[in-house]
């Protein structure tokens, strides 16, 4: 049995599943987490509230690269709700 021609284009032009992240990629997640870090050992922050202003960081991060950018006003919605979603 022949298959379908829009299953086998999906195939096809898929593209790569995961890719490594890059070395500036990796610096910025690692210097993130060394900052947070070191605002809950050395300055006495509470571990919800260093969250909570790395939430609100990446919030107007994605704002702010959604205006430059310009993606669609759908996408910058689920952007939203993604890190508007509450922690289960």
């Amino acid at each position: 049995m022949p298959k379908s021609r829009s299953a086998v284009s999906c195939v096809e032009g898929g593209t790569p599943s995961r890719r490594r992240l890059g070395g500036a990629e990796a610096v910025v997640i690692i210097v993130i987490i060394a900052v947070a870090a070191a605002m809950v050992a050395f300055a006495g922050m509470d571990m919800p509230v260093v969250l909570q202003l790395l939430v609100g960081a990446g919030l107007i991060a994605v704002l702010l690269v959604g205006l430059v950018t310009g993606p669609s006003v759908r996408g910058l919605r689920a952007a939203l709700r993604a890190l508007l979603a509450p922690i289960a």
